[in-house]
């Protein structure tokens, strides 16, 4: 099931932890009860910065969760959600994508596997095009993905 929202501005969470766990939770934990029991595997979605109340949205029973990379920061997702739910990260569409150079989006690309795969999986990207993004820079996402498709499988990350 997904559960498609926009919690998130590009600095902070629409709302504190408090007001999401008052608010939000009840009716997240509503509309999850019934898909758990029929072992419905949950997918929420996310733009904006959501790090601040990702420990609320995982308590729903969240199984699967799409934040945005550089909004959120690869480092805080690595922190806050590495091991703890499948990533199906939402790669920056924002800046490096549409802006920046064949290394710059190669490097990005490279930095989100090492950081945030594992050998036991938990690591989805997903890439939404939007104009004014190139069609070198979609070669070049194209590139770095099929370069790090494997990286946690073919012995590189010993």
């Amino acid at each position: 099931m997904l559960l498609p929202e926009d919690l998130g501005t590009q600095q902070s969470s629409v709302m504190g932890p408090r007001m999401f766990e008052k608010w939000i939770a009840p009716a997240y934990q509503r509309l999850i009860e019934p898909c758990r029991k029929a072992g419905t595997l949950i997918h929420m979605h996310s733009d904006g910065y959501i790090m601040d109340i990702v420990d609320q949205l995982l308590s729903c029973g969240i199984d699967i969760i799409n934040p945005q990379d550089l909004v959120n920061g690869i480092d805080d997702i690595r922190e806050n959600l590495k091991g703890r739910v499948c990533i199906d990260l939402d790669i920056d569409r924002q800046r490096i994508i549409p802006y920046g150079t064949r290394r710059e989006i190669c490097e990005l690309i490279e930095e989100e596997v090492r950081k945030l795969g594992s050998p036991r999986g938990g690591l989805m990207m997903i890439a939404g095009i939007y104009p004014p993004t190139p069609p070198e820079n979609i070669d070049a996402l194209c590139a770095a993905m099929e370069q790090f498709r494997t990286y946690w499988f073919d012995g590189r990350a010993c």
